[in-house]
């Protein structure tokens, strides 16, 4: 697979597909050796890519869906187990395309349930109807085809080919599919975006993001829950009657940012150590944002 394809257009790019899965069921591993990119960043143990897992590019109906997402890599594995994955026949008739449609992991993986939720809290919110309702799910484009247990951390330097791999088989393609896109952004969680956008020519063109936490600004009681928030100095102590006595405090650090490629504005949210959606309590400054820079159907 070089990573200076470039694509024409859409029908270009799926029909890229067809000969790879053609390429891919006569020799698995001698296809994964010819990716350029990832077979020189194979990973290792649970990040180890498995040529031998049917990779999957991209799932959903690029001319029918509710907004475009983008994905690390398939997280499936023979070694580490394989959620009882049916591969589809590859016969000569076989078109990718079609297998995509079905998204068949999209209703029963509960990574994509959370996302159904999420998504559709956001079309809610912007008055568009939940897509759920209508079984209208996204475009999600894969990073890396090939699958794994668990991801990579992707060490991006200056000049590397990943970034030139993801702007034919990733970004340019987003460009020709966004147009069938009900929601005119590209919706992105975890801080591996966040970096991909830092090194990939992106502009960040807005940012919100709660303050790190330092212990040495709270004072916490002795009392048997270690629960109850003493904040210093005095000024605070509005904040501390809000707080319930005894409720179990957690500071979230999450980031919200909006990006802007060529164009196409892509949002990104993230928590420290977590790939999680955000939860509900985010949802008025998410969705803030959002309007903020949403692109008029």
């Amino acid at each position: 697979m070089e990573s200076t394809k470039n694509f024409k257009n859409i029908k270009d790019y799926l029909h890229h597909w067809d000969l790879f899965f053609e390429e891919w069921k006569k020799d698995k591993k001698g296809t994964f050796n010819k990716d350029v990119v990832w077979k020189n960043r194979k990973g290792k143990g649970k990040t180890e890519l498995e040529y031998d897992v049917f990779p999957q590019p991209y799932l959903g109906n690029y001319e029918n869906h509710s907004v475009i997402t983008l994905n690390l890599n398939p997280s499936r594995s023979k070694k580490y187990g394989n959620e009882n994955f049916m591969e589809p026949d590859i016969n000569p008739e076989y078109k990718y395309k079609e297998y995509a449609k079905g998204f068949p992991t999209y209703y029963t993986h509960p990574f994509w349930q959370n996302q159904d939720k999420w998504i559709d809290r956001i079309f809610e919110d912007l008055g568009k109807g939940k897509p759920s309702e209508k079984k209208i799910k996204p475009f999600a484009i894969e990073i890396c085809p090939w699958g794994s247990k668990s991801f990579q951390k992707l060490k991006i330097k200056k000049d590397d080919p990943l970034i030139k791999y993801m702007h034919h088989y990733v970004f340019d393609v987003i460009e020709k599919v966004i147009e069938h896109s009900k929601l005119k952004m590209v919706m992105s969680v975890g801080k591996a975006y966040y970096d991909i956008f830092q090194k990939s020519e992106f502009k960040r063109v807005d940012e919100i993001s709660s303050n790190p936490f330092h212990k040495e600004v709270f004072k916490f009681s002795n009392d048997k829950y270690k629960t109850h928030l003493d904040l210093s100095p005095s000024e605070n102590n509005k904040l501390k009657e809000k707080m319930p006595y005894n409720w179990p405090f957690k500071f979230v650090q999450r980031s919200f940012s909006i990006w802007e490629k060529a164009g196409i504005f892509y949002f990104n949210s993230y928590a420290s150590g977590s790939n999680s959606t955000p939860g509900v309590h985010f949802d008025e400054i998410q969705n803030d944002l959002i309007k903020r820079h949403l692109q008029k159907n």
